[in-house]
């Protein structure tokens, strides 16, 4: 079934490929003799199964996560959507968690990725495909795809929220629509403004970044230390990495005042590397699971000769899912992908949301 705007058009050619059913996030391949083997209220699950994972974007939104633990999360998402709203029957074998309702699906993939209990368990269909099962969508589909549905979602959400149409937002998907529907910022503009928002003293805007719509106030106090984390869970692609760390020196050579620091952590921190004496960015490291607190306990004790703590920030590349401390002791900036962890759930500090390529 290839869904194109309303329309929807039967692919036979593609049945065979797959034993029960599987999705790319614009095409459901539909094995015809499984499905004929189900019962009417089976067959109403299986389909609406597989447009949910389409409509909720679980195959562009999984990025580099793992595939098979994935697609447990995005199942137990669905199931529980369709046992919450319908009365239809799911398919022997199909992987329930009701402690999971109203949960993301990156949430519930960051809590299976860590319970020992999911490492043995093999799912009947692993139905969201991964790059090399189906030829690869292009940039233009997938910004298709996810422009046509975020634009329902935007609808539903409207609809519930003004009383036009009240109730219209299915039980439990209210957080899978926040995400979806949270917007980004241009995260370049939003970390000069950072830098220039810190507690020092300001004149008037610097006409040399108003041609790259930059509207930065001129740095007139002593030097300001930035505190840059990277999240080694693997959020962040090496292409954004790159581009945050141009930007980065973009900023001290415009501001000679601005010092720069670099780290990475996982439950531990690695760092700080001065990033205007960084020809070739370092290798990252860590890899284990993820603690705030190390970072920003550094931060707290930390005695710099340089600067005051009152000339400190921080910003965090992160996917948001770990242990918070419960205040920082600076301002801080938080650049989190679109499809993780929702802001509200920061203890503080301001959340932008950014584009992961």
């Amino acid at each position: 079934i290839r869904c194109t705007g309303v329309q929807s058009l039967v692919n036979s050619q593609e049945t065979k490929k797959y034993s029960t059913a599987a999705t790319d996030g614009k095409c459901i391949f539909m094995n015809e003799s499984f499905f004929l083997g189900l019962s009417s209220k089976q067959q109403n699950a299986f389909l609406l199964h597989e447009i949910l994972h389409m409509a909720l974007l679980h195959v562009t939104r999984r990025g580099t996560r793992d595939v098979t633990f994935w697609n447990i999360a995005a199942d137990i998402v669905v199931n529980n959507l369709i046992l919450e709203n319908t009365n239809y029957k799911l398919p022997e074998g199909a992987i329930v968690e009701r402690e999971y309702s109203n949960s993301s699906v990156e949430e519930i993939y960051e809590k299976i990725l860590k319970d020992p209990k999911w490492e043995k368990i093999s799912l009947p269909i692993e139905d969201i495909l991964a790059s090399g099962e189906t030829d690869l969508l292009s940039e233009d589909e997938v910004s298709e795809i996810e422009g046509y549905w975020r634009d329902k979602m935007q609808v539903l959400s409207n609809s519930d929220l003004n009383g036009s149409m009240p109730g219209n937002i299915p039980g439990g998907m209210q957080k899978e629509i926040e995400i979806l529907l949270e917007p980004e910022v241009d995260w370049r503009h939003a970390l000069w403004k950072f830098v220039a928002k810190t507690p020092v003293d300001f004149d008037d805007l610097d006409r040399r970044f108003m041609h790259r719509g930059l509207y930065i106030e001129t740095l007139l106090a002593d030097a300001l230390e930035v505190n840059v984390c990277i999240d080694t869970s693997g959020s962040i692609s090496s292409d954004l990495l790159d581009k945050f760390l141009a930007e980065l020196k973009g900023i001290m050579s415009s501001y000679p005042h601005v010092i720069c620091n670099l780290f990475y952590a996982d439950t531990d921190l690695y760092g700080p590397y001065e990033i205007d004496s960084i020809t070739k960015v370092p290798s990252a490291e860590g890899f284990g699971g993820t603690c705030f607190r190390p970072f920003f306990n550094f931060l707290d004790k930390a005695n710099s000769n340089l600067v005051s703590n009152n000339n400190r920030v921080a910003v965090y590349f992160t996917d948001g899912f770990g242990d918070f401390p419960e205040e920082s002791p600076c301002p801080t900036m938080w650049l989190v992908p679109r499809d993780c962890l929702e802001s509200s759930a920061f203890p503080f500090g301001e959340v932008i949301r950014i584009s992961s390529e």
